[in-house]
């Protein structure tokens, strides 16, 4: 199936995150981790809006989403306006979340990982992250609640556009009971990664804020 990617310069989100995560996985029994934790991160790239200037250059815009209407048609879209297609139902905007292929290899290039196969014939191969001397190994090592910090990122860029105000102004447990009530799914939300996913959005923000001083 991959090698009909090939003359493609755009593949859904499902599409990259199932035949990549294989990929990866090569002979591993489990390869949904892989493919699970491409999902969770291609999501917390999106939304902090990683992605938006690493496509090539259409309409004077260098955006490397497009988003699939209901009448099959493709349109430029900024990550943080997928926000709310994610949170509603993250199954189908995989399928709706279009990514070009300029946006794949460096999001490869930046978490070190080899490019899709599909796509690999005219770049060069990622660079090894080292260890201790030797490359680290795929999956990366990751905390396990990593899969929660997409949606709280989500919940964070709804509720305090403008960054999450200091614990003495926002109690922190009291903001996680609130991010439970909207989505309980997350159950066992812990302060570690509530301040993860808090320190991930205000530095996007601030650094959103500095590109357009």
């Amino acid at each position: 199936m991959t090698k009909l990617y090939r003359s493609r310069d755009w593949l859904t989100a499902a599409q990259i995150t199932q035949a990549w995560g294989a990929e990866l996985a090569k002979d591993e029994p489990h390869a949904s981790g892989h493919e699970q934790n491409l999902v969770n991160l291609l999501l917390m790239d999106i939304v902090n809006g990683r992605l938006d200037n690493s496509g090539p250059l259409r309409e004077g815009r260098r955006l490397a989403l497009r988003i699939i209407t209901d009448d099959n048609k493709a349109g430029f879209i900024e990550g943080h306006q997928l926000i709310e297609p994610i949170r509603h139902d993250q199954d189908s905007a995989l399928h709706r979340i279009a990514i070009m292929k300029e946006a794949v290899l460096d999001f490869a290039q930046r978490y070190q990982l080899p490019p899709p196969t599909w796509w690999r014939d005219d770049v060069a191969p990622a660079v090894a992250l080292e260890v201790g001397g030797a490359a680290a190994a795929w999956p990366p090592k990751m905390s396990r609640s990593l899969g929660k910090q997409p949606r709280v990122i989500i919940y964070l860029r709804e509720h305090f556009p403008d960054g999450v105000p200091p614990p003495g102004l926002c109690p922190r447990q009291g903001l996680i009971t609130e991010i439970l009530k909207w989505d309980k799914t997350l159950k066992f939300l812990d302060e570690a990664t509530l301040k993860k996913a808090i320190d991930a959005d205000n530095s996007t923000l601030a650094n959103q804020k500095t590109d357009t001083k």
